[in-house]
């Protein structure tokens, strides 16, 4: 059994990193980035629905992606997330400035187009709201995880409000992603990404697996115009709540609501 386990592991090890290469190559010769223009989509599509099918990812999806500007909400437990969203919805991403300094993926992430964002620092979220606001108004689509963090899936975190300001701005569709990672009667405990985890550990332990299945769900798009992020921010958490755990969906509100209420800005 463990030699059928490390098989598979070196030939999708293997496979992943041609697969960089070639992405490599392409966003070199493909993706140049230039100044006032919106980086396509096209090609990380392609590229993520392939990583997926060489990690033994599959897709299943509910829901449709809703088309054209849209600021994408979604909860975070992986850096799996980003590709299996890419895969079916061509769109950009928001992610922590951290994911910039990674071997190789970083440089990807960065070379298609990547937002980024400081944790910690002075006018981190600021700057990201800036950011996506401009790329928004290009007619482009971003995804950006509200949580800060990445989670073990069996909960979402409080969202913070201050970048969904961004869809109010532009007057866009806001559109929740649930996602999923389910093994049997519950969570798959390999994809979580989370604490101190390092990325070559988790990529060797996760291309052990068979087979991993992710599911997306793109819940009811909101239109912004009108609303406050507070508000947004708890729609689109109560939208994935009751996705990800509909037995206490009905029941279950945030823990931050109370102090929504008086209409506080985060």
């Amino acid at each position: 059994m463990s030699l059928v386990l490390n098989g598979r592991r070196i030939l999708r090890l293997t496979l992943v990193t041609l697969h960089v290469m070639v992405g490599i190559i392409v966003a070199w010769l493909a993706l140049t980035p230039r100044v006032g223009r919106v980086v396509s989509t096209r090609p990380m599509v392609i590229w993520s629905r392939l990583l997926c099918r060489i990690l033994g990812v599959r897709l299943v999806v509910h829901g449709t992606p809703h088309s054209g500007t849209t600021l994408f909400v979604a909860n975070h437990i992986s850096w799996l997330d980003i590709y299996c969203i890419a895969a079916v919805c061509p769109t950009h991403f928001l992610a922590k400035s951290e994911v910039a300094a990674w071997p190789l993926f970083g440089w990807l992430s960065r070379r298609v187009g990547t937002a980024f964002i400081r944790r910690g620092g002075d006018n981190g979220a600021g700057e990201a709201a800036e950011q996506l606001t401009w790329r928004l108004r290009q007619r482009s689509r971003i995804v950006i995880f509200p949580e800060g963090t990445s989670t073990t899936g069996e909960t979402v975190r409080r969202f913070y409000p201050r970048l969904l300001q961004s869809a109010i701005h532009v007057c866009c569709p806001v559109q929740a992603i649930a996602l999923r990672y389910p093994k049997g009667t519950g969570i798959n405990p390999v994809v979580p990404f989370v604490g101190d985890d390092d990325l070559l550990g988790h990529l060797w332990r996760l291309t052990g697996e068979r087979r991993t299945i992710a599911e997306l769900t793109f819940c009811e798009p909101l239109q912004a115009g009108g609303q406050s992020r507070n508000s947004l921010a708890l729609q689109t958490h109560a939208q994935i709540s009751a996705v990800l755990q509909p037995a206490d969906a009905a029941t279950a509100a945030p823990p931050w609501r109370h102090r929504q209420a008086s209409g506080h800005q985060h």
